[in-house]
């Protein structure tokens, strides 16, 4: 009984319910995701777009990680998607929170960077914000390239994807809570209050 009562007491604040995503599954998943998700990527392109054997499709994925992730232009283009991934969440934000600039603050730390809620906003409102650069940067492009044969379009579109994996993992990890809840962010990234709408 002193157990139970003692998990309440942490996680139960008088302004709401906090929500704590851990660095260290976020860290092995992403990981993980990061393997599978490129790796079959890459190979499903290439069965498709190129030769399906399985030294072609080695090949392949290593030509990507040297030409496309090590070069300059790799290194600008994922600078690029970092940036306007950010720049959609901001704008999403910053409307939905009524233009009110006083609600974002900008936050940086070994989890995560990006812009965080200081004022109350409805979950619905938040998780668009944090779906729709994954949406819009990684599964159109991708869809796009894999579509033409586009391998540029279709890696930056798996890069995206793959970048915007711990948003992705938020958005699950908020899934049980009401559309009409309000969510503030903590004080450090993948942590949050949210407010019940109705108890």
């Amino acid at each position: 009984m002193e157990t139970k009562e003692k998990n309440v007491e942490e996680y139960t604040h008088p302004q709401g319910v906090e929500v704590k995503v851990s660095a260290a599954r976020v860290n092995l998943t992403m990981l993980g995701f990061i393997v599978v998700f490129v790796a079959a990527g890459v190979m499903l392109f290439n069965y498709v777009w190129g030769e399906a054997s399985s030294y072609s499709a080695g090949y392949e994925l290593g030509s990507i990680v040297r030409l496309r992730a090590l070069s300059i232009k790799g290194a600008i283009i994922m600078f690029l998607c970092c940036l306007v991934y950010t720049l959609i969440q901001y704008g999403l934000l910053y409307w939905f929170s009524g233009k009110d600039r006083q609600a974002l603050r900008w936050n940086t730390d070994w989890k995560s960077w990006g812009f965080l809620l200081k004022k109350p906003l409805l979950l619905k409102y938040y998780r668009v914000a944090l779906l729709s650069p994954f949406i819009l940067l990684g599964v159109f492009p991708m869809i796009h390239g894999f579509s033409t044969g586009n391998s540029a379009v279709y890696f930056t579109g798996i890069f995206c994807v793959v970048a915007s994996a711990a948003d992705c993992y938020y958005f699950w990890k908020l899934r049980s809570f009401d559309s009409d809840d309000k969510i503030v962010d903590g004080d450090e990234s993948l942590s949050a209050t949210i407010i019940k709408g109705t108890y």
